[in-house]
């Protein structure tokens, strides 16, 4: 008698024991997995960021590094060990990550390189990535059990997700945008702008006018890095209007000129602004020629070109870092009044044989040009006012060319 009474009151006290365990916060494995993928997501990106920002401030390449570190112990702990402790860090960790990107892209941060930086696809994925975290990490907290007992179906359906992040943050890491990136809008001082060492795939052969030598750019203060972001964000509008070639040619551009790779295929409004005073008021801002990658329907956007018919180098945009160059000999024509350049609107010193071969004519001067590289992925790396973008290749991606003098009936300079 006296041992039943002793079971009854062993597994009475065991009950409540048992449902305790069952009851116990307990995050499931989809959840560990998305959250892990995630802050890896944002790891590898600002991991990857290190060296281009350490070469412009050692404050900030130790920021992106510790950023990146921290979130790769948060991936690892959320999947291995996850517990509310650790949620609650790594939504206090990335709240602070996208406060401080707000902040850069903003106001600027106070130590650092200084100056108001422009947002490219690269920050923000990161910032995509940061913000999932949170908003995930968050439904954790309250419903840690989500995707426990899915069947097989619902896991491999879930398993998209986690794939996707991270084949779309290796197609970031590795994009034009990050390989080049620049501090701010400009270009940080210091980079090299020459040829690479090695083979540089014809880069090298490539020129574009009278002095287009383009030094190290300086470094801005603060306000006038600012005054030059409102100048830059304009573009932003035609990033969006015009996209493709396509939609170019629906609001009445004309392509002028060929392809020809570091200065894409340019395409001219049908009402050219050409901007005699040299002045970047909003009109000369929303009326830039327009640079794009190919002259398929599908080309995408890649830049702008900007004109001041004048002979003095424009004012220009806030700052001493956009360096304006010319051309002189250039064959024209002139079409139903619609301007074009058959041999290139970069092209200079034409026969005017070759010239009248297109039904054109010679002018001696261009006026002054400026090429504006602010679509993301399109970047240049030899900076936002350069005259020549290593982003734009060949189709084989190589810059080997042909010269104008063989153009014949050719839309393209590419040699192969």
């Amino acid at each position: 008698m006296t041992d039943l009474l002793d079971r009854q009151v062993t597994a009475a006290t065991a009950e409540p024991t048992a449902a305790a365990k069952t009851s116990a916060w307990e995050l499931s494995m989809p959840l560990r997995v998305l959250l892990g993928c995630l802050s890896a997501s944002a790891a590898v990106i600002h991991l990857a960021m290190v060296p281009a920002h350490a070469g412009e401030s050692i404050v900030e390449g130790v920021g992106f590094a510790v950023s990146g570190w921290v979130q790769v112990l948060l991936a690892v702990v959320l999947v291995a060990r996850p517990s509310r402790r650790w949620l609650a860090l790594a939504i206090v960790a990335n709240v602070a990550f996208v406060a401080t990107w707000a902040i850069s892209r903003t106001v600027g941060l106070p130590v650092g390189a200084g100056g108001v930086e422009t947002a490219n696809v690269v920050d923000l994925t990161c910032v995509a990535a940061e913000v999932a975290l949170v908003l995930v990490a968050a439904v954790a907290w309250f419903r840690p059990g989500l995707g426990r007992g899915w069947d097989s179906g619902a896991l491999v359906m879930a398993s998209a997700i986690p794939v996707a992040i991270l084949i779309g943050t290796t197609a970031v890491v590795v994009s034009p945008s990050a390989t080049a990136h620049n501090h701010g809008t400009e270009a940080a001082a210091g980079h090299t702008h020459g040829a690479p060492v090695g083979d540089d795939k014809g880069l090298s052969t490539l020129t574009n006018g009278h002095v287009h030598a383009h030094a190290a750019d300086v470094a801005l203060d603060r306000t006038t890095q600012a005054q030059l972001n409102a100048q830059l964000a304009r573009t932003a509008g035609l990033v969006v209007r015009y996209p493709t070639v396509a939609a170019a040619e629906a609001a009445g551009y004309h392509r002028a000129g060929p392809f020809t790779p570091g200065l894409g295929a340019h395409y001219m409004p049908p009402k050219p602004v050409f901007n005699p005073e040299g002045v970047m008021d909003d009109a000369s801002l929303d009326a830039p020629m327009l640079i794009f990658d190919g002259m398929t329907p599908d080309a995408p956007l890649a830049g702008f070109m900007y004109l001041a018919y004048r002979t003095t180098e424009p004012a220009g945009f806030v700052g001493p870092n956009d360096h304006w160059h010319y051309h002189t000999n250039v064959c024209i024509t002139m079409t139903n009044g619609v301007l074009d350049t058959p041999l290139g609107a970069d092209a200079e010193n034409i026969d005017p044989a070759l010239c009248a071969q297109y039904g054109g004519s010679i002018i001696d001067n261009t006026g002054y040009m400026l090429h504006v590289w602010t679509v993301p992925g399109y970047e240049s790396s030899n900076g936002i006012f350069s005259d020549v973008n290593p982003a734009i290749t060949c189709p084989d991606g190589t810059y080997h060319h042909i010269e104008l003098t063989e153009l014949g009936n050719r839309t393209t300079t590419c040699l192969a």
